[in-house]
């Protein structure tokens, strides 16, 4: 993966925000959380806005703030898991780069609406929105629920010809690969070995013989059994039971080989 901001960590974002947009159940929370702002009319918009002008502020607050900090802090999470930092890590990042962006919508709203000061909104609301903003990362992460997914049954494919470098005491049915340092483990049916060789050349060799899940770890079609997903983790469970991560920005590439078109 190259290290420069590219379209897979967007593209998933793209994707997750999708799929949260076509879920009835989100619209029904953004629409109680937005009624129950502008009714109840905190931070002073109780006193100085109308009731229809409070349930319009909140609205768009919530709406806005919402896509904004969701697309952001999911690019940024995904860009820093992609370098190999960890998912927690990769999760707080993304909550603290949607702080700014979300605390200068809500100060420009501010400004917009109450002839407040910019740049004095946003340096006070910045902490606040900081602390708030990782901490919702963290519970979108958590919360969602487990999940087994199955996958599109892979067909019986031809050995790929740089199956041949693998030791012929351990075979050529091709499960996994991982990488190490400038090594490639290759595991087999069975046995492993080191080869010298990296994941992306590895992966342009084999083809549609398998699947690049992560930036460290690919897979043969044919051992895959499910998708799994577990407090916001996407895992590969293989016909042998072993689970293989699956990175952020390989979600979407990886739900669309795999997965039946709904």
């Amino acid at each position: 993966m190259p290290n420069v901001v590219n379209d897979s960590a967007v593209t998933y974002a793209l994707f997750e925000a999708r799929d949260l947009a076509s879920r009835p159940r989100f619209w029904l929370v953004m629409i109680g959380v937005s009624l129950v702002l502008g009714l109840v009319g905190p931070f002073g918009t109780f006193e100085t806005l109308p009731i229809a002008g409070r349930i319009s502020y909140w609205s768009v607050v919530c709406l806005v703030s919402f896509w904004v900090g969701f697309l952001t802090s999911t690019v940024l999470a995904g860009l820093a898991e992609d370098r190999g930092l960890p998912d927690p890590v990769a999760v707080m990042l993304g909550g603290l780069g949607a702080s700014l962006p979300i605390a200068g919508i809500v100060s420009a709203m501010d400004a917009a609406v109450f002839g407040a000061s910019f740049w004095s909104e946003i340096a006070r609301l910045l902490p606040y929105v900081a602390v708030i903003s990782v901490v919702v990362a963290a519970l979108f992460e958590v919360m969602i629920g487990p999940d087994t997914i199955p996958v599109i049954a892979a067909e019986t494919p031809d050995l790929p010809e740089w199956t041949r470098r693998l030791p012929a005491e351990i075979g050529r049915d091709l499960i996994a690969l991982q990488a190490q340092d400038h090594y490639v483990t290759a595991r087999t049916s069975k046995g492993e070995t080191l080869l010298r060789t990296s994941m992306t050349e590895a992966e342009e060799a084999l083809g549609a013989y398998g699947l690049r899940v992560h930036r460290s770890w690919w897979v043969a079609r044919q051992w895959i059994d499910t998708i799994e997903t577990r407090k916001g983790r996407l895992m590969i469970v293989l016909r042998d039971g072993a689970r293989v991560p699956v990175g952020r920005v390989y979600r979407s590439a990886v739900r669309k080989a795999l997965q039946r078109p709904k």
